[in-house]
């Protein structure tokens, strides 16, 4: 087991392989000054059966040899990574169909991450995992349809998942079911930002678990809500490749959004893997109206933005 405390630094050739993560104490001038290394990437693989008979979306533009990866593709490829790690664990019977949109809506997905990762972001928000009308259709955290249409102005195909449920259909940016909470989220941040690059200029959401889970009823099955050894294992893995995915980033601040993604970083604190005195950790409630007391999301959310110190985060 990893025991080495998280200094949030930019990875080192090795670490990019994902062989090991042993990372140095963190320094924002290490991200802005120290020059990079060459490294030669190998084209991306899309393996999924999705894109059997779709050879455009095979590959990914190779990066040359005298190219630093950017960042958007050393974090796809640890989702890309961390899916597959997900897809062995045997899930419980109740468990009637698992979505992937890492892979079946990799061109929308793939847009987010090029036109909105293009660097280190100070602020890092942390989602739990993809619902089922927001990035289950999109690709995009929060995926509310109408927010990744029309605001971030992202387009692309997306495909149908594996097993794809009648009562959980997949039909991409034709969707006209509202996700809720992706529409509360994105919908608070498009008032408080006017255009999508002041976000993202200092912040970006990531998701901790990229698949989504589903009873044959189509009750959504978070991961919160797995039983058994499934959650202890899944909840593992992600651990281990949110680990990663931190070191990636390199983010000053952290800011979980809920209870279930807090719980995820302070384990990580507390097995001595994540160094708190070197990041600040926060938790801004959840924008699901499944959770308790939380009528007028978006004000309450406003003001946490402010009492947090995140607001000048977002001002453009």
């Amino acid at each position: 087991m990893l025991r080495k405390k998280l200094k949030l630094t930019d990875p080192s050739d090795q670490e990019f392989g994902l062989n090991v993560v042993q990372p140095s104490e963190f320094s924002l001038n290490t991200f802005i000054n120290e020059p990079r290394p060459k490294l030669q990437l190998a084209p991306v693989t899309l393996t999924s059966p999705h894109f059997a008979g779709n050879p455009q979306n095979q590959h990914l533009p190779p990066v040359e040899p005298e190219q630093s990866p950017p960042l958007w593709r050393r974090v796809y490829q640890l989702e890309l990574e961390l899916c597959e790690a997900l897809l062995q664990i045997p899930l419980p019977s109740d468990v009637a169909a698992t979505y992937n949109p890492i892979e079946y809506a990799a061109e929308l997905h793939l847009a987010y991450m090029q036109r909105f990762l293009t660097g280190h972001k100070p602020v890092l928000f942390l989602g739990m995992n993809p619902g089922p009308w927001g990035m289950c259709q999109t690709g995009v955290p929060f995926g509310y349809v109408p927010a990744v249409r029309d605001w971030m102005q992202l387009s692309g195909q997306v495909l149908k998942p594996i097993g794809e449920l009648a009562v959980r259909p997949v039909t991409g940016l034709e969707c006209t079911r509202g996700e809720q909470s992706g529409q509360r989220w994105w919908g608070l941040y498009q008032e408080l930002c006017g255009a999508p690059e002041n976000f993202f200029r200092n912040c970006f959401v990531f998701n901790i678990c990229p698949l989504a889970f589903f009873h044959a009823s189509g009750k959504n099955i978070t991961p919160a809500e797995l039983k058994g050894t499934a959650k202890t294992r899944m909840q593992d893995v992600c651990s281990e490749y949110l680990l990663r995915a931190l070191h990636l980033f390199g983010p000053t601040v952290i800011v979980s959004i809920g209870r279930y993604c807090e719980d995820r970083v302070k384990l990580l604190v507390r097995q001595n893997l994540l160094d708190a005195s070197r990041v600040r950790l926060l938790c801004i409630p959840h924008p699901s109206p499944r959770s308790l007391n939380n009528t007028n999301w978006a004000e309450k959310a406003r003001q946490w933005l402010v009492d947090n110190g995140v607001m000048p985060y977002l001002m453009p």
